[in-house]
């Protein structure tokens, strides 16, 4: 009878009881695994709710889930304004997002601007001006000394990625040639790759990554795709292209390469005579303004003064027209250099 009330008393239990759940409170059966996951779902939302124990332990939130501020809105505009800035922070391979580099340009400009300020305050008001003169000249030229490092500091990576596609203009022909000799001899497009990324230069480290890429998993054709859009080298873009359009395609990849090598070839024949041309008329004007004039100024004057004395030319006077004609034969020179085509033949 008793045996007969205990089995009563736990199946009245046991119909109160949760399914799946036994007698010890655990989960039991299939259940077991169904339930678990709502208890953890429920934690992890209770985590960030304030008043919760897990509110304090909440995991970070992402920058760009943050809400954006006026200051990180004024920085992205000033980013977004200078047209190409995102494309040279990746070519150059800067690390830093643009919200981050404009953000640590510009506070590395009002610093540099605030510390030129102090100082050429200091020295006007030691100067004998008043400190309503000294404080006005010193804003003014803080402000254009924040302006100029600006946007010094704004164009570097596009001077910088724009230095790096010239070293990789200088070589990529030759390297080109060789993959184009490793492939007509058999060898698969991934170890022609492979043997040119050592051997020339800055043109060696564009295949470099793509062989990494590969080496990580990336299939050949996604590996190169990646490294066309992150390269500034206009010529190993267009060889790039035509291997991974050849490659999805099924085309012949030989003579694709072997067009484009052809084409760059021609092109760069027409600018070494482009060049000369060029160069032609830089070294006339030269010599004319560079040396036939200052040369017949300073006969003439020496002549002159010597019936007139309008002025003298002294050792001062001299001293300021060598200085003059070593300035314009330098910027005739400098005009030459950044004329001149940065890729060998």
């Amino acid at each position: 009878m008793a045996l007969f009330k205990k089995d009563k008393k736990d199946t009245a239990q046991a119909a109160k009881r949760p399914s799946g759940q036994s007698a010890g409170g655990k989960v039991t059966g299939f259940l077991k695994g169904r339930q678990q996951p709502n208890v953890n779902i429920l934690s992890n939302v209770n985590m960030g709710k304030p008043g919760t124990p897990g509110a304090a332990k909440g995991a970070r939130k992402a920058p760009e889930d943050l809400k954006p501020t006026r200051w990180r809105l004024y920085v992205q505009s000033i980013g977004l304004k200078r047209k190409g800035l995102e494309q040279s922070l990746r070519i150059g391979g800067f690390k830093e997002s643009l919200y981050e580099f404009v953000q640590r340009m510009l506070i590395t400009s009002l610093m540099i601007a605030a510390m030129m300020s102090v100082f050429l305050f200091i020295l006007l008001s030691k100067a004998g001006l008043t400190l309503l003169e000294s404080l006005l000249f010193a804003v003014v030229i803080g402000f254009a000394c924040f302006q100029v490092f600006f946007n010094m500091f704004l164009s570097f990576p596009a001077q910088k990625s724009k230095n790096a596609a010239k070293m990789v203009e200088r070589d990529i022909l030759f390297a080109a040639r060789d993959m184009i000799i490793s492939l007509r001899s058999g060898m698969p497009l991934f170890n022609a790759i492979a043997s040119v990324s050592t051997g020339y230069g800055q043109a060696s480290r564009q295949f470099a990554r793509i062989v990494e890429r590969v080496q990580l998993g990336t299939p050949l054709e996604q590996a190169i795709d990646q490294q066309i859009d992150e390269s500034g080298s206009i010529s190993f873009r267009r060889l790039m292209l035509q291997a991974s359009v050849s490659i999805k395609a099924g085309a012949d990849v030989i003579a694709a390469l072997q067009s484009i090598i052809d084409q760059l070839s021609q092109e760069r024949v027409i600018a070494l005579r482009r060049y000369g041309q060029r160069l032609n008329a830089l070294a006339m004007f030269y010599m004319l303004f560079g040396v036939i004039l200052p040369s017949m100024f300073v006969a003439v004057a020496i002549i002159l003064t010597t019936f007139i004395s309008i002025i003298t030319i002294d050792d001062t006077v001299l001293f300021f027209i060598i200085v003059f004609i070593a300035f314009i034969q330098l910027i005739f020179l400098e005009m030459i250099r950044s004329s001149r085509p940065s890729f060998s033949m």
